[in-house]
């Protein structure tokens, strides 16, 4: 969306916010005024806030969208995120003095309301209408992708709640229990704090810098890796800047590809990651790597992903200990496996030479393609204890395990020791041997066989 039609629609949405909390706090306040009661006067400054959020989410639309400037040269999007957290300070300091007032008429005594009819009559018509503003100021702030439109939305979904404690409290008055009134004024306070806290949780988070939901960094990554010529995608990060992303990432192209087509391939890495929809900003950096290079970064990439999926089953399966301790155990050596092709990747920077060159790139990704759909699959659903050994099975299968050797072996054997003595260590042999053989008494002898199987991959090594 064009930045002037989204600052319109922004306009239109605040707008329309701004003028439904008046009609509400006009209405409500008179009626509280009129009836005595104490729950519905503090439903009434509920509403006083959200006019009072719904003007400053104004303003700072209007901030948010000015052109970037000397001052600010990535422009001015956290406006709308330091409105929205001002917005919930304000709530929650006015919720904590309605409690207040409200507990210091029940302690003083609570007096009997008039015209309750009027009052819950009042308090109905409110729950409808801010029904009807917290859906259009919904639908408005994420189609905007505005952290404050939708704040204010949130907001009039609490009310609400707070209006039902409003009515409960005018229902208890009119049956005879006077009581009930400011209690229930102190249940509004209480949950007028708690959308005050929820508010600047979130909006805290806009302003520190929090890194976006998994499923956006894989649409990078994915954008990135189309774009012709990108060989790969490593140090990958983002972070929100107001409602908005910016993005740092490395690509890595042929070391052969003349500057020029290396930087036009960063260009449209960067306009291929600035076209998608949350996105403000990218910054690029383009690394020219060896063809085997990318195998030995490829390969520390697939030991990391068995380390997860190891964790994945360690999880599934925590309510059985042995179990669980050996897919621990497992993890803990992909991960040292991982390592240690990470060092010798950082080796052969150095002039080192690897038998990384006799490991073939395709079958490489394709092995990491498979542990990356094998991650999607267990992070949708747990699997049982037979597919999680034939997931093991597969994992610790033969040729997977030599190529990651291989390719992490120096080719001057004067090197080797030197490297062994730098590496992390992973699981001594004979420690993942007592864990399997821990998990294997401890599950049904049917598997055993399967058990057996994987101990010998293991032994194999």
């Amino acid at each position: 969306m064009k930045p002037l039609e989204r600052r319109r629609q922004a306009r239109r949405a605040t707008a329309v916010g701004i003028l439904g909390n008046a009609l509400l706090f006009a209405l409500k306040g008179g009626v509280a005024l009129a009836t005595g009661s104490i729950a519905l006067l503090s439903d009434a400054f509920n509403s006083l806030v959200d006019v009072v959020a719904s003007v400053g989410i104004y303003a700072s639309v209007e901030v948010a969208h000015r052109e970037p400037d000397t001052d600010h040269p990535f422009g001015h999007h956290r406006a709308e995120t330091i409105a929205a957290l001002g917005v919930a300070i304000f709530t929650a300091i006015l919720g904590f003095e309605i409690a207040r007032a409200a507990v210091e008429r029940l302690v003083a005594g609570p007096a009997p309301i008039r015209a309750g009819q009027w009052a819950a009559a009042c308090l109905v018509v409110s729950m409808a209408g801010n029904l009807a503003l917290a859906r259009y100021l919904r639908r408005r702030g994420m189609a905007l992708e505005s952290p404050a439109i939708l704040a204010n939305a949130v907001e009039c979904e609490n009310d609400i709640g707070a209006s039902l404690a409003a009515l409960v409290g005018v229902a208890g008055a009119m049956l005879g229990w006077p009581a009930v009134d400011p209690a229930a004024g102190i249940v509004v306070g209480a949950w007028i704090v708690w959308g005050g806290y929820r508010f600047g949780r979130q909006n805290i988070d806009y302003l520190m810098g929090k890194s976006p939901a998994r499923e956006l960094l894989d649409g990078i990554r994915g954008a990135a890796l189309a774009v012709p010529g990108v060989r790969g995608v490593h140090d990958l990060r983002a972070h929100y800047v107001g409602h908005r992303v910016h993005v740092e990432l490395h690509v890595e192209v042929d070391e052969e590809l003349p500057t020029r087509q290396s930087h036009d391939v960063g260009g449209a890495v960067r306009h291929a990651v600035e076209r998608m929809e949350a996105i403000d900003r990218a910054f690029v950096h383009v690394d020219p790597v060896l063809a085997s290079t990318r195998v030995l970064a490829i390969l520390a990439e697939c030991e990391r992903a068995e380390s997860r999926v190891y964790e994945r089953l360690a999880q599934s399966h925590r309510e059985r200990a042995p179990l669980a301790a050996l897919w621990q155990a497992l993890a803990t050596d992909a991960a040292a496996r991982a390592e240690r092709l990470a060092m010798a990747l950082r080796l052969k920077g150095a002039g080192w030479h690897f038998g990384d060159e006799e490991v073939g790139e395709a079958p490489a990704a394709a092995r990491r393609e498979r542990l990356e759909a094998l991650e999607a699959r267990l992070a949708a659903a747990p699997v049982d204890e037979e597919r999680a050994l034939a997931i093991a099975l597969e994992l610790e299968a033969a040729p997977a395990r030599a190529a990651a050797r291989r390719a992490a072996t120096p080719l001057d054997p004067a090197f080797a020791a030197s490297l062994e003595a730098a590496s992390v260590p992973g699981p001594a042999r004979d420690l993942l041997a007592r864990r399997l053989e821990a998990a294997r008494r401890d599950s049904d002898p049917a598997l055993a066989p399967r058990f057996e199987e994987l101990a010998r991959a293991l032994d194999s090594r």
